[in-house]
């Protein structure tokens, strides 16, 4: 293996709980205020994210009348913008810097709503042999530190060439919203663990009982962040599950439950990203969002 230089990022889904608002546009082309006073569309701050952790190629995964549309965002704007944007320089820069991104784009579509899980797989033959980072389309990271939080998980990933999510403490009336897991502290490796169990969205007694972790406080427990590296064999455990459980009439196909297959078939580690994400497919994600992307004094 060798560093992750590619990421899926699946941009399928309608926005129910963003509704009626997902009516009118993409949840991924909802506005976000940045500390530059610009406003960016959430689905170009994720790009930016990827590619200050050393992503080089973008996979976005959509529906296949929306695919069109995203072209369309990451495209040189049109002359007539252009004349009235005028001599206003930073404004011209911002609409200009879509484009400047779109040789780093593919796009992969999913015919139909069938899960997160099935939204990955379609961007199998684009990832070649190659490991990859998954990165949900609707969420927000914010580092506490100088190095981003996809820098934090990728640089991990390259030291240990296993797969590896970022993870984050959650309260245990969280639990409901996320993926959670339960591992070993590795020695001398802060906020590294290496995972036994992963189940998602835990009810809080089978939390009690298969999740929790010693030296976490009392009712914390570790939950995904958002971002996973991972490897080939993610596919294939996809595959399989696509194959058996969707053939007895499950309708989605959850990541989640290929990871968990990963887990027991090899060496997964999880770790604890300094920073924080927020889910902008739910109004109070989207709100905390612009809180904490916003610094608008600086706009005029």
């Amino acid at each position: 293996m060798s560093n992750i230089r590619k990421a899926i990022v699946p941009v399928a889904g309608h926005g129910i709980r963003m509704l009626p608002i997902s009516r009118a546009f993409r949840k991924a082309f909802f506005p976000i205020p940045d500390s530059e006073g610009l406003v960016k569309p959430v689905i170009q701050l994720i790009i930016e994210e990827a590619i200050s952790g050393g992503i080089e190629e973008i996979c976005l995964v959509t529906t296949p009348e929306d695919k069109e549309f995203f072209r369309s965002y990451f495209s040189s704007p049109p002359d007539h913008l252009k004349q009235a944007i005028g001599n206003r320089e930073i404004f011209l820069e911002a609409a200009e810097f879509p484009y400047e991104l779109a040789d780093r784009l593919t796009y992969v579509t999913q015919e139909n709503p069938l899960g997160f899980g099935d939204a990955v797989l379609k961007a199998k033959s684009w990832s070649g042999n190659e490991s990859f980072l998954v990165m949900l389309g609707d969420h927000l990271y914010l580092s506490k530190t100088q190095q981003g939080c996809t820098g934090q998980l990728l640089e991990r990933f390259n030291q240990i060439q296993a797969p590896i999510s970022g993870l984050i403490q959650k309260p245990l009336d969280s639990l409901k919203d996320f993926g959670t897991v339960s591992g070993i502290p590795i020695e001398n490796k802060k906020g590294l663990y290496k995972l036994d169990t992963i189940i998602e969205k835990p009810n809080i007694n089978k939390a009690k009982k298969y999740l929790r972790i010693k030296n976490l406080p009392i009712d914390y427990y570790l939950c995904w962040f958002g971002l996973h590296a991972m490897t080939q064999d993610l596919f294939g455990f996809l595959e399989q599950i696509k194959k058996t459980s969707m053939g007895r009439g499950q309708h989605e196909l959850q990541l989640t439950s290929a990871q968990s297959c990963l887990c027991a078939h090899t060496d997964y580690f999880g770790l604890e990203i300094n920073g924080n994400h927020f889910d902008t497919g739910s109004p109070k994600g989207f709100v905390d969002a612009v809180a904490n992307f916003g610094n608008l004094e600086r706009d005029n």
